[in-house]
C-alpha cells in the first residue's frame, strides 16, 4: 500500500518533483509512493486512479513551485477550474483528513488564503516545509525524518530488511568487543561516552550576539535569542537588525541547523521571499556561524561569523 502521494503542476516545477521521488522511493520503497505520470498505466482512468491512490496513502506532499499559484490555460488560472487535477488532488487530501504537507521549491512563497479556490484554502494553513537549491540533500533528509513517525510499521522492503538486520548484528558484535575491551560487562558502573552534541544542547539557550559583515559590505551587530525545547530550537535571530522567527530548528551532531525568512525588495518592484539558512558549531563557548541565503532577487555567497553569549543571557 502507498504511504506517499506526490501532488504536483507539470507546467511548474516537475523536475523537482522528481528529484524528491527519487529519494523518497529509495528511502520508502517504489510501492509506498506514488506520482501520477508513472504510476497510472496506459488506458487506466486518471481520476479514479487518483481517488484510489489518495484513498489508500498516509501523507499527502504538495510540491508548490512559482508558477504553481498562476499557471493558466485559455485565460483561466488552472486553480479556478473545478476539474482542474491538482486541485482535486488536494480536495481530496484535505477532505481525508490525513497529513497534506506543502513542500516549498524554488524559492516559492506559501499562498495565502486569499489566493486559493475555496475548495482548498485549508491548504494555506498548513504548516510548510521548504526544500532549497543550496541545502537540497539535508532539506530532504530532514523531510524524511518529517514523513517517517506517519508510515505504518509494517512497511519494509525487504532489501531494506535484510540490511537492517545484518547492520544490527553488526553492531552488536561491535557493542559486544568494545564492551569486553573496557571491561564493563553487565552489573558493573560505566560512565559511557558522552554524546557528540552534548555540550551544543547544553549550552545552547540564551542570548548570543554577532558582528555580521554581509557580502555586499554592510556590517550589521545581530542578535540570536535561542532555546532548546524537546529536542527543537525554537526563538529569533536577527537579520539586518531586525528579530526573525527561527523555523526548523535542530540539532544533528555537533551542528546547529535552522531558517529564518525575510523580503528582498529592489526599486518599485514586488518583494521576494529570502531563505536564510543558519549552520553553527559551538567551538570553546562560540557559535560559529555559516549563513546561506537563497530564494530573493540577488545572489548571496555563504556568510562567516561567530556569535558570543551575552551574560546572564
Amino acid at each position: 500500500m502507498p504511504g506517499i502521494f506526490i501532488s504536483y503542476r507539470r507546467d511548474d516545477q516537475a523536475g523537482f518533483a522528481g528529484r524528491l521521488a527519487d529519494v523518497l522511493v529509495s528511502t520508502f520503497g517504489a510501492d509506498n509512493v506514488f506520482r501520477d505520470i508513472e504510476d497510472i498505466h496506459p488506458g487506466e482512468d486518471f481520476v479514479v486512479a487518483i481517488e484510489q491512490q489518495l484513498a489508500a496513502v498516509d501523507v499527502m506532499l504538495v510540491v508548490i513551485g512559482q508558477a504553481w499559484l498562476t499557471v493558466s490555460r485559455n485565460g483561466t488560472r488552472r486553480l479556478d477550474e473545478p476539474e482542474d487535477f491538482v486541485r482535486r488532488e488536494i480536495e481530496a487530501g484535505l477532505k481525508s483528513g490525513k497529513i497534506v504537507l506543502p513542500v516549498l521549491v524554488g524559492g516559492a512563497t506559501m499562498p495565502a488564503e486569499r489566493d486559493l479556490p475555496p475548495a482548498i484554502v485549508a491548504l494555506a494553513r498548513r504548516q510548510s516545509f521548504i526544500l532549497s537549491d543550496i541545502g537540497w540533500t539535508s532539506d530532504v533528509a530532514r523531510l524524511v525524518d518529517v514523513v517517517k513517525p506517519y508510515f505504518p510499521v509494517s512497511i519494509h522492503r525487504p532489501a531494506q530488511r535484510s540490511r537492517l538486520l545484518w547492520g544490527l548484528a553488526v553492531l552488536a558484535v561491535i557493542v559486544l568487543l568494545a564492551v569486553g575491551l573496557k571491561g564493563n560487562w553487565p552489573g558493573q558502573s560505566s560512565d559511557g561516552p558522552t554524546p557528540v552534541s552534548s555540550d551544543l544542547a547544553q549550552n545552547l539557550s540564551g542570548r548570543w550576539l554577532a558582528t555580521v559583515k554581509y557580502d555586499w559590505g554592510a556590517e550589521h551587530a545581530e542578535r540570536f535569542d535561542l532555546r532548546l525545547e524537546n529536542g527543537e530550537v525554537h526563538g529569533t535571530a536577527s537579520y539586518l537588525r531586525v528579530a526573525r522567527t527561527v523555523e526548523q530548528g535542530g540539532l544533528k551532531g555537533e551542528q546547529l541547523n535552522f531558517i529564518t525568512r525575510s523580503q528582498e525588495v529592489m526599486g518599485d518592484g514586488p518583494g521576494r521571499e529570502v531563505i536564510h539558512r543558519y549552520r553553527a558549531m559551538l567551538k570553546a563557548g562560540e557559535l560559529h556561524f555559516v549563513l546561506e541565503s537563497g530564494g530573493g532577487l540577488s545572489v548571496h555567497p555563504p556568510v562567516q561569523f561567530v556569535a558570543r553569549r551575552v551574560a546572564g543571557g
